[in-house]
């Protein structure tokens, strides 16, 4: 069954939902009650987002120096046991937000963003610090996030130490020409269907080393039909990837393959089904001079992807666990520091 019709989706969609139910509310809820009887000197209160919030974080997105994917606040809503925290004047109005994307033992901290007329004021690091104690609550023993220059002080105040940067890759349609067949060597490339996912939740999470099951399920739910598998003869998972879009771009990822072959198959089959006339970009963890340490660098030159360096991925606490498995990371998610 292919994972391209909506009743698939409503099928894991439920599956999740009975998962959701089944799990530890409790310390979210106390993490919550705790969250909202915190409130600063100027009476500004951090508390967990409603539903009731939506229309004023909008106004509160149009008028920050938002340096955040939007796109990825939308599709991380939906994800299971992700929470997002707001600061909400005694006016009323929204000063910032915050969001934590607990994937296991690693945790996400993600889309803080802070009104002009409440910077330093110490609101940013109030609300990270908001994040960081959910995270903790959910298990995690790393908290990552991606800096911008200007806000790796903040950060590292509270802890934080730089990791890596990311190279942001891009491919403008004029340049796209490198072509391979769905099959090579043993190894062939399909769409993702629904009865892929429970194997490539087990493989993502071994190679990864945390859960990013609801992360690529919200982002298949979005857009469905976007996921590519490779297998080996045998039928065995030795690479995927997902793609999604912003506006014109499709971006790639996660992105892992076994080995440069299976991965050049997946890209070559990914731009083989992007959108005509549409730049395609990919996120890899990692600076762009780092060729003995992530083959992705080397790859994507070769189908003609330009990189430059883009943020500096910080973590705090235990030092994020090793690959497990023979599988490399190609690409990261585009808008989280996973």
């Amino acid at each position: 069954m292919a994972f391209t019709t909506r009743e698939d989706l409503d099928l894991e969609g439920k599956l999740e939902i009975g998962a959701r139910r089944s799990g530890p509310r409790a310390v979210s809820e106390t993490h919550a009650a705790e969250a909202e009887a915190r409130a600063g000197a100027d009476g500004t209160r951090v508390r967990e987002m409603r539903d009731s919030d939506l229309e004023r974080v909008l106004e509160l997105r149009s008028v920050v120096r938002w340096s955040a994917d939007p796109w990825a606040f939308d599709l991380l809503r939906g994800m299971r046991g992700v929470r997002w925290a707001v600061a909400e004047s005694p006016r009323g109005s929204l000063s910032g937000m915050v969001g934590a994307v607990p994937l296991g033992e690693i945790g996400i901290l993600c889309q803080l963003a802070v009104h002009d007329g409440y910077r330093n004021m110490g609101l940013g690091r109030r609300l990270s610090s908001w994040a960081i104690s959910y995270l903790r609550s959910r298990g995690a023993a790393t908290v990552r996030l991606y800096s911008t220059r200007g806000a790796e002080g903040l950060y590292r105040s509270l802890g934080f130490e730089a990791a890596t940067p990311r190279t942001v890759y891009r491919l403008e349609e004029a340049r796209r020409g490198v072509r391979a067949p769905r099959r090579t060597d043993g190894h062939r490339v399909s769409t993702l269907v629904f009865g892929d996912l429970p194997e490539l939740y087990g493989v993502d999470r071994w190679s990864y080393g945390a859960d990013r099951s609801a992360l690529i399920l919200a982002t298949l739910r979005l857009h469905p039909g976007w996921g590519l598998v490779a297998r080996d003869s045998s039928g065995r998972i030795k690479g995927y990837l997902v793609r999604s879009s912003l506006s014109l771009t499709t971006r790639i990822g996660p992105f892992v393959a076994a080995d440069d072959e299976v991965a050049r198959l997946l890209l070559a089959s990914a731009l083989d089904a992007s959108k005509e006339g549409s730049p395609v970009e990919v996120t890899v963890p990692g600076p762009a001079a780092g060729l003995a340490v992530c083959p992705a660098h080397a790859l994507l030159r070769e189908f003609g992807f330009v990189g430059r360096e883009d943020r500096l991925r910080m973590e705090l606490g235990e030092a994020s666990p090793p690959r497990l498995s023979g599988l490399y990371h190609y690409g990261t998610t585009p808008y989280l520091a996973t």
